[in-house]
C-alpha cells in the first residue's frame, strides 16, 4: 500500500511538472520565422537600415519574445524591380514586397487616385501615410485582394528642382521637366514638357541640358547630388505625391501562426505612423537644414497664394478626368476622388510629433 502511495505521488509530481517544464522550455527558445522582403532602396539608405528593421522589431515585441523574425532584405537591383514587385509577391518570388502603386499604370486604379495631381495633395509624409491607410480601408479595393497588405505610406508632396527660379506658374511653361507616371499630367497641365527618365539618369540629363527641371521630393537633392545641377527647388502643391505598399504573399501569410498574424495586424497603425514620421524627417525636415550647408547655396522657393490658386485651377481637369476613368471601370469615380480629398484634408490639419534618429 505504501509503495502504491509513493507511486501515485510520483505520477502527480510528474504530471504537474510537465507543463512547467514546457513553459520554461518555450520561454527559453523563441520560434524563428524566416521572411524575405524586397524593396527599392540601396544599403545605407534609411529605409534599409532603419524603417524596415524597426518594423519587424515592433512585430517581435508584440509577440513578447515568442517569435524571432529572421528577415532577409533584398535591396534595389538584387531580386525584383519596382514595376514587377507586386506580381513577384503574388507569385511567391519574395514574401514581402515594397513598391510604388503608380509604377504599374492600370493595376491599382483606386489606390492611384491618391497620386493624381491636384486630387489629394499631402501637406507632409505623416498626412500621406494616415490618409492612404484610411482610404484603403474605406474602399478595400479588389486590386489588392491577392496579397495581404501590411501597411501603406507616402512620400509627401513633390517639388520642382530647376536651374532657374520658379516664382509663378508662368515660369514653368516650356520647361523640359523630368517626371514619370502620375506626375506627367500635372507637369503638362502647368505648361511644362514632361520627360520620362529614371531617377538615376536625372543628374546626367540635367548636366547635359536634356532637361531644365525635375519633379522629386527634397531628398534626391542629396541622394542623387541634384543640388550640383539645380540651384532652386520650388514647392508646388499637388503636382506629385507617391504612395507605397508593404504587402505579403497570401500563402506565406496563411502559413504564419495565428498569434503572429495577430501581432502583424496589431502594429499596423504604429508602423505607418512611424513610417510617416521617418520619411518626413529624411525627405523634408532634415533636408531643409542640410540644404543650408550645400556649397554655392541652394534656394527653396514657395509660390504666393495667388499662384497656388492658379495651380489648383489648372490641375482641376485632372480630377474630373480621373473620376470619369474610374466610372468607366465600373467604380464610383466621384465618390472615390471626393473621399480621397476629404480624408487628406483631415490629416493635413493634424499636428505630428517630429521624429529624431536614434542615438548612435
Amino acid at each position: 500500500m505504501r509503495t502504491q502511495n509513493k507511486l501515485l505521488v510520483y505520477v502527480l509530481v510528474v504530471l504537474i511538472a510537465i507543463p512547467f517544464s514546457l513553459a520554461f522550455a518555450w520561454a527559453g527558445e523563441a520560434q524563428k520565422i524566416k521572411i524575405s522582403l524586397c524593396h527599392l532602396y540601396v544599403p545605407g539608405q534609411f529605409q534599409h537600415e532603419i524603417q524596415f528593421p524597426r518594423y519587424f522589431k515592433m512585430v517581435e515585441e508584440e509577440t513578447k519574445g515568442k517569435y524571432i523574425l529572421d528577415v532577409k532584405l533584398y535591396p534595389a537591383g538584387t531580386l525584383l524591380g519596382g514595376v514587377e514587385m507586386y506580381d513577384g509577391v503574388v507569385k511567391g518570388i519574395v514574401d514581402i514586397g515594397v513598391s510604388v502603386f503608380a509604377f504599374t499604370p492600370g493595376r491599382f486604379p483606386v489606390m492611384v487616385t491618391l497620386s493624381q495631381p491636384g486630387i489629394a495633395p499631402p501637406r507632409n509624409c505623416n498626412a500621406a501615410a494616415h490618409t492612404a491607410w484610411e482610404f484603403y480601408n474605406k474602399f478595400k479595393p479588389k486590386e489588392l485582394d491577392d496579397t495581404k497588405v501590411l501597411y501603406i505610406y507616402g512620400v509627401g508632396n513633390g517639388w520642382i528642382h530647376s536651374k532657374k527660379p520658379i516664382r509663378s506658374v508662368g515660369d514653368i511653361k516650356g520647361l523640359k521637366t523630368r517626371g514619370t507616371g502620375a506626375m506627367v499630367p500635372g507637369i503638362k497641365a502647368l505648361g511644362g514638357e514632361a520627360i520620362g527618365l529614371p531617377s538615376t539618369e536625372t543628374f546626367l540629363a540635367a548636366q547635359r541640358g536634356v532637361i531644365d527641371a525635375a519633379v522629386f521630393p527634397l531628398q534626391p537633392l542629396e541622394e542623387y547630388k541634384l543640388h550640383e545641377v539645380f540651384d532652386y527647388s520650388t514647392f508646388i502643391p499637388g503636382i506629385s505625391s507617391e504612395f507605397k505598399f508593404v504587402t505579403m504573399n497570401r500563402d506565406k501569410w496563411k502559413s504564419l501562426p495565428k498569434d503572429l498574424q495577430a501581432a502583424f495586424d496589431a502594429v499596423t497603425e504604429k508602423a505607418l505612423e512611424e513610417a510617416g514620421r521617418i520619411w518626413q524627417y529624411y525627405q523634408t525636415d532634415h533636408m531643409i537644414e542640410l540644404i543650408k550647408t550645400f556649397p554655392g547655396g541652394h534656394q527653396l522657393l514657395y509660390l504666393p497664394d495667388s499662384e497656388v490658386a492658379k495651380v489648383k485651377e489648372l490641375l482641376r481637369p485632372i480630377r474630373n478626368k480621373y473620376a470619369a476613368s474610374l466610372d468607366q471601370k465600373g467604380l464610383p469615380g466621384e465618390e472615390i476622388v471626393s473621399e480621397a480629398a476629404k480624408i487628406m484634408e483631415k490629416y493635413n490639419e493634424r499636428k505630428y510629433e517630429p521624429w529624431k534618429p536614434p542615438a548612435k
